[in-house]
C-alpha cells in the first residue's frame, strides 16, 4: 500500500500511529474467508482494505487511478458487501454509494469527494464516514447517507430483473395461438430463467465454460449473441444439461423456447433493464456474475421462486431468509465445529443455509490454501443435506449448491471432470421432515447440526397442498398449537439429541404465550436441550426483516458457542433502529441480552418475555404479580360481573345475520368513533335502529349491556388519554357497544367496583403488564384481546366507599394531571414501593412503540431525550445507589447532566452523558444538577479522546459505556429517549453498585 493510502486511513481513524490497524480493518482474506471475493483477483476488485464491525462490512477501500473508478464502483456494487466504497486516487478520496444500482447517470458518480492535501476536507471525510462514524452509526444519520438504501443492492435489483424477465416470457407464451395455460407457461419460463441465470454465471466465469466456448466462440460473441437464434440457445441448454446433469437442467428443457422469447433473454444477458419503470434503459451497471457472491444468487433465486409461487408460499408460511440472517445463524454453529461435521436443513428451500455450510466446511478443511475440486465435491456429496416436500425447491437447492461448488473450487487434477453427480436422492431428499421416515434418515446420516428457517404453516405431502395441517399438543411430537415451525424444531431435537447444535428462525409468539399447549412445548423444548439462547426479533417485524412476513421472529441457538450452562438460558431482543431498513445491519450488544433461569422460564409464562424486554427489576415485579395476584377475569366473575365482546354487524362467519332482538334495538349504542376515555357521558350514542342496524351477525346477551358499565376498546392504546396507556370509560346507562369493545356489566355486582376498575384500566399498570407479561401484545399485534384483559393480574381487594370516592376523584382529574392520581391510587392498591411505582409508570413511555406498533411511535423512541428526562434518569440511578450508601451515611451519589445544547454539531451529538460522583455525608433532597459549561466542554473533549482512540467499537447505536475515573462514573449512551428512561436509571444504578460503586478504576 502507498504512503498516501496509509495517511488517509490514519486520518480517518482506521490506523493508529501507536497501535497500527484498528480492529475491524481487513487487509486480506487470510483468516477472513467471508471477504475472499473482495480481495480475489477473480472478482476483479482486489480491494486494498475492508472495514467491518460485528454487524457487517461497512466500507471497501481501493487505491487506483481516476480512470478505473467507474469499473471499481461497478465491481463493488456487484459484490453487494458494504454500503460504501472509497476510491483513493493520487489527489482525492471519492466516496461512492456501493448499494445503488439503478438511477440516473449522475448516480454513477461519487456522493462526495475530498482532496487529500486539504486538512479540512480530510476532517470532513472523517466526520462523514471515518471509523468513529461507522462504528457508532452516526454515518447513517448524515445528509450524504440518506440516499443509501439496501433496496438498491445487487440482489434486490437482480431479483426485480428476473421477475420481470419471467413475467415477459410468460406473457409471450400465453399470447401465442394455441399457447400454454398460465401454470404451464410459468413452469416452463422458470426453467428458461434458471438456465439463463446459470449460464450467465458460468460464462462470466470463463474457465468453467471453456468446453462450450471452444465450439461456439462464446468469448468472441458473448452470451447475449447466443440468444439471437433458437439453435444456438438450444445448444447452450443442451450443454448445461450434459455438464450439470438433470437435477436442475432436464433433457429437452428448451422445448418451450419460442423465437419471441429470444429478444427478452438477449436483453437480460446484455444488461438492458426489463423492469417497467426502466424499460429500454441500461442499468447503472451490468451484472458481473464473476463478482456477485454465489450466496446472493442463491438468495435471489429463492426469493424469485417463492414469489413466483406466492399463493403456495403464503399457504406454506415460507419466508425468504436474507443472507445476513443466514450468516448470523451459522456463525455460532460453526464455532469450534469439526471440519467433518454433517449439516442438515430440514426445510431447505433454495439451499441458502446449505450453500453457506458448504462454504464454511470447505474453509475448515482447506484453510487459506488451495481448495481442490475433489475435496469440495466430497464435502458436497457427504456433509450437507437438505430435506423438503417440494421437488421444485430441491431443484433450486441443487442449482445453488452447484454454483457454490464451482466458486469454491480453485484447483482440479488434469482430466478431472467438471460434471456433477446428482444430488437429489443422495443429499437432497424429497420428504416431509415431520415424518418418522425422514427423521430416521436424518439420524442415520449422523447429523451434527440442524439449521434453517422452517415454514410457519405446514402442508402435508400427498394430500391437498392447500390444506393446512396444524399442530396440536396432543400430537406425538408435542407441537405448540398454531405454529408448526415449532414441530420442526422438536423434530430437530429428536434427531440431534440434547447436546446437538441447532440454529433456527421461528415464530416468536408461542414462546411468550400463556396457552397450555405453548407452555407444554416450551417445557419439552428446554428440558430436551442442554444450552440454549432465545433472541426475540419482533421489533424488526415491520421493517422488512423477513421480506413480506409480518409475524414476529425469534432466533433459537442451541449448544453453540459460549452459551450459559444448562440450568440457564441466554435471552435478548434485537432493538429497532431507524437505519435498519436502509442498512439491513443487525447487532446485539451486551445491553440487549441477559440470562434467565431455565426452571423459571418453564414455571412462569411471563418470565421469558420480561427477561427479553425488561430489566431484572421488571422480572422480579412481574414474577411477583404472577405468584401473588389474581386474574382480573376471575376476580370480576366472583364479584358477579358479566363480561364479553360487543355486537358484531358483519364478518366472515358462516352464520347469516339475524334480526336484532327488540330488547337491544333501541338501546343507545357506541362504536369506536363515538368513544372518549374515562366517561361516555355526553357522547353521541344513537340506537341500533337509528344507525340502520336491523340485523346483526352477533347481538350478544342483553345482560352484557346493563349499567353500570365499564367499556374497554380493543385498540385501547390508540384511544387512550395518553399514547402508551390503555383506556376505559364508565357508562351510567344501559348501552350496546360494538365488537370494537369489551364490556363489563356491574348490574349484579358491588356498585363501588366500576369506578375502581375504570381507574385501574386507565392507569399505567395494564400497559406495564401487557408490555412485559405473557402474551402476544406488542410482539404480533397492538390490539388487546379479551383473554389478555381477563389475564391482567390485580390484587384481591375489598371495595369501600372511600376507595370508590378516591377512584372517582382520580378519574375526574386524569385529563389535567397526566393520570398522576390514577397511577397513585393503583400503586397503593398494589402495594408498590417507591421505585416500583416509578418502574410501572415509566412503562407508558417505555412501551409506547411496542404497544402502539406505529412508525411514529418508533421514531419517538429514538428522538433525543429532553433535559427533564435526563434528570429523572439520573435521579433514579442516584436513588438506587444512595439507598445502599445511606446505611453508613459517610457518602452519597450525585449526578451532573451535560446540557443537550452543549453537544452541538460534534460527532458526539448522537450521545448523551451523565456524570456521577460521590460526595461526603448523607444525600440531600436534590442530587441532580446541570453541569457547568466549562465542565461540559472539558468532559466532551475527554470523551472524544477516549472514544476516538478506543480499540473496540462499543458505542454503536445499541451500546452504552460506563467510564470509571477515581470517585466518578461517566455514563455515555446514544441520545435516544429509550436509553434514558427511569427504568434504565434504576438498572444503571444497580450496575454501578455491582461494579462496586464509585472509586473503581
Amino acid at each position: 500500500m502507498s504512503d498516501l493510502l496509509e495517511r488517509v486511513l490514519s486520518r480517518t481513524g482506521f490506523v493508529d500511529a501507536g497501535r497500527g490497524d484498528m480492529p475491524g480493518l481487513r487487509r486480506h482474506a487470510v483468516g477472513n474467508p467471508h471477504l475472499e471475493a473482495a480481495f480475489s483477483p477473480r472478482a476483479g476488485l482486489q480491494a486494498d482494505a475492508v472495514y467491518e464491525t460485528d454487524d457487517g462490512a461497512k466500507l471497501i477501500v481501493k487505491e487506483t487511478g481516476a480512470g478505473e473508478a467507474g469499473e471499481m464502483h461497478e465491481r463493488a456494487w456487484n459484490l453487494g458487501l458494504a454500503p460504501l466504497l472509497w476510491i483513493v486516487t493520487p489527489y482525492e478520496v471519492r466516496v461512492y454509494d456501493a448499494f445503488r444500482g439503478v438511477g440516473t447517470e449522475e448516480d454513477r458518480g461519487p456522493v462526495a469527494t475530498y482532496r487529500t492535501d486539504v486538512k479540512a476536507e480530510m476532517a470532513a471525510l472523517d466526520e462523514f464516514c471515518g471509523r468513529f462514524s461507522l462504528d457508532t452509526g452516526t454515518f447513517w444519520a448524515s445528509d450524504l447517507a440518506k440516499g443509501i438504501h439496501r433496496a438498491g443492492k445487487v440482489d434486490q435489483v437482480l431479483l426485480q430483473e428476473i421477475q420481470s424477465l419471467e413475467q415477459h416470457l410468460v406473457e409471450v407464451s400465453v399470447a401465442q395461438p394455441g399457447g400454454m395455460g398460465m401454470a404451464e407457461a410459468r413452469g416452463a419460463c422458470q426453467e428458461l430463467v434458471t438456465a439463463t441465470l446459470f449460464a450467465s454465471y458460468v460464462t462470466d466465469r470463463g474457465d468453467i465454460a471453456t468446453p462450450f466456448d471452444g465450439s461456439h466462440r462464446l468469448g468472441d460473441v458473448g452470451l447475449a449473441e447466443l440468444f439471437r437464434s433458437r439453435s444456438s440457445a438450444l445448444a447452450l441448454f443442451d450443454w448445461l444439461h450434459e455438464t450439470f446433469n438433470g437435477d436442475v437442467f432436464p433433457q429437452g428443457m428448451g422445448e418451450s423456447l419460442r423465437d419471441e422469447h429470444l429478444p427478452l433473454l438477449e436483453d437480460f444477458a446484455r444488461g438492458t433493464s426489463l423492469r417497467k419503470r426502466d424499460a429500454g434503459q441500461m442499468r447503472l451497471f451490468r451484472f458481473r456474475f464473476d463478482t456477485v457472491p454465489i450466496e446472493l444468487i442463491s438468495a435471489v433465486y429463492e426469493a424469485f421462486a417463492r414469489r413466483a409461487a406466492s399463493d403456495m408460499a403464503r399457504e406454506l408460511g415460507l419466508h425468504y431468509t436474507p443472507v445476513e440472517l443466514v450468516h448470523m445463524a451459522l456463525d455460532p454453529v460453526f464455532e469450534d465445529l469439526d471440519g467433518t461435521a454433517r449439516i442438515l436443513d430440514p426445510t431447505c428451500g433454495s439451499g441458502l443455509f446449505l450453500v453457506q455450510s458448504l462454504r464454511r466446511l470447505a474453509w475448515k478443511c482447506c484453510g487459506d490454501g488451495p481448495r481442490p475440486r475433489s475435496v469440495v465435491r466430497d464435502i458436497l456429496y457427504r456433509q450437507v443435506h437438505g430435506i423438503d416436500i417440494q421437488r421444485a425447491a430441491l431443484r433450486i437447492a441443487a442449482f445453488s449448491l452447484y454454483l457454490a461448488a464451482l466458486e469454491l473450487e480453485t484447483t482440479a487434477d488434469p482430466g478431472e471432470s467438471i460434471q456433477f453427480e446428482p444430488l437429489i436422492g443422495r443429499t437432497l431428499h424429497e420428504m416431509d421432515f415431520l415424518s418418522a421416515a425422514a427423521r430416521d434418515l436424518a439420524r442415520g446420516l449422523g447429523v451434527d447440526a440442524v439449521v434453517g428457517n422452517p415454514p410457519w404453516t405446514h402442508a402435508a405431502k400427498g394430500g391437498d397442498e392447500g390444506r393446512t395441517r396444524k399442530a396440536r399438543a396432543k400430537d406425538d411430537d408435542g407441537g405448540s398449537g398454531r405454529s408448526p415451525d415449532h414441530r420442526f424444531l422438536l423434530a430437530a431435537v429428536d434427531v440431534v439429541g440434547r447436546g446437538g447444535r441447532i440454529a433456527m428462525y421461528l415464530k416468536a409468539t408461542p414462546f411468550m404465550s400463556r396457552m397450555w399447549s405453548a407452555r407444554l412445548f416450551l417445557e419439552r423444548l428446554l428440558n430436551g436441550l442442554d444450552r440454549v439462547a432465545l433472541i426475540n426479533m419482533s421489533p424488526l417485524r415491520m421493517s422488512g426483516l423477513f421480506s413480506e412476513a409480518k409475524a414476529p421472529g425469534l432466533f433459537l441457538c442451541a449448544n453453540c458457542g459460549n452459551l450459559p450452562p444448562s440450568d440457564r438460558i441466554l435471552v435478548g431482543t434485537f432493538p429497532w433502529t431507524d437505519d435498519f431498513e436502509r442498512s439491513g445491519a443487525l447487532a446485539l450488544s451486551s445491553a440487549d441480552i441477559a440470562e434467565a433461569g431455565k426452571a423459571d422460564v418453564i414455571a412462569n409464562p411471563s418470565y421469558l418475555k420480561a427477561s427479553s424486554l425488561g430489566t431484572p427489576r421488571d422480572i422480579a415485579l412481574i414474577e411477583r404479580f404472577e405468584h401473588e395476584l389474581v386474574p382480573l377475569g376471575s376476580f370480576l366473575s366472583e364479584a358477579g360481573v358479566v363480561s364479553g365482546q360487543g355486537f358484531q354487524v358483519k364478518g366472515e362467519a358462516r352464520d347469516k345475520p339475524k334480526a336484532v332482538p327488540e330488547a337491544i334495538l333501541d338501546l343507545p349504542s357506541v362504536k369506536p368513533e363515538d368513544y372518549a376515555p374515562l366517561s361516555l357521558e355526553g357522547r353521541p350514542k344513537p340506537s341500533l335502529r337509528q344507525r340502520g342496524h336491523l340485523e346483526l351477525l352477533h347481538a350478544r346477551s342483553r345482560d352484557l349491556y346493563r349499567a353500570p358499565l365499564v367499556v374497554f376498546p380493543k385498540s385501547a392504546h390508540r384511544l387512550a388519554l395518553h399514547p402508551g396507556r390503555t383506556s376505559a370509560a364508565l357508562s351510567g346507562e344501559d348501552l350496546a357497544f360494538s365488537h370494537g369493545f369489551y364490556g363489563f356489566s356491574f348490574a349484579e355486582a358491588d356498585p363501588r367496583l366500576p369506578a375502581i376498575v375504570c381507574a385501574l384500566l386507565n392507569s399505567a399498570m395494564p400497559s406495564y403488564q401487557f408490555l412485559l407479561g405473557a402474551g402476544p401484545i406488542g410482539m404480533e399485534r397492538p390490539n388487546v384481546l379479551l383473554q389478555d384483559l381477563r389475564a391482567l393480574r390485580i390484587p384481591r381487594f375489598v371495595p369501600t366507599d372511600a376507595l370508590a370516592e378516591k377512584a372517582g376523584r382520580a378519574l375526574a382529574s386524569a385529563r389535567y394531571d397526566g393520570c398522576e392520581a390514577v397511577d397513585a391510587l393503583v400503586a397503593d392498591l398494589y402495594g408498590l414501593r417507591g421505585d416500583e411505582r416509578a418502574l410501572v409508570r415509566d412503562a407508558v413511555a417505555r412501551g409506547r412503540s411496542t404497544l402502539l406498533g406505529t412508525a411514529l411511535a418508533r421514531l419517538q423512541d429514538v428522538e433525543p431525550p429532553e433535559g427533564r428526562q435526563l434528570v429523572d434518569y439520573a435521579a433514579a440511578a442516584c436513588r438506587t445507589v444512595n439507598a445502599v450508601l445511606r446505611i453508613s451515611g459517610r457518602q452519597h451519589l450525585v449526578a451532573e447532566v451535560a446540557p443537550g445544547s452543549k453537544l452541538g454539531d460534534d460527532r458526539l451529538d448522537r450521545f448523551a452523558t451523565v456524570r456521577f460522583r460521590t460526595e461526603p455525608g448523607r444525600a440531600p433532597a436534590d442530587v441532580v444538577s446541570a453541569m457547568p459549561d466549562t465542565e461540559a466542554g472539558r468532559l466532551l473533549h475527554d470523551l472524544r479522546h477516549h472514544l476516538l482512540r478506543s480499540p473496540t467499537p462499543y458505542l454503536r447505536e445499541r451500546r452504552s459505556v460506563r467510564i470509571y475515573d477515581g470517585a466518578q462514573v461517566t455514563m455515555v449512551k446514544p441520545a435516544q429517549r429509550r436509553y434514558w428512561t427511569v427504568a434504565a436509571g434504576l438498572q444503571d444504578g444497580d450496575a454501578i453498585l455491582a461494579d462496586h460503586a464509585p472509586g473503581r478504576a
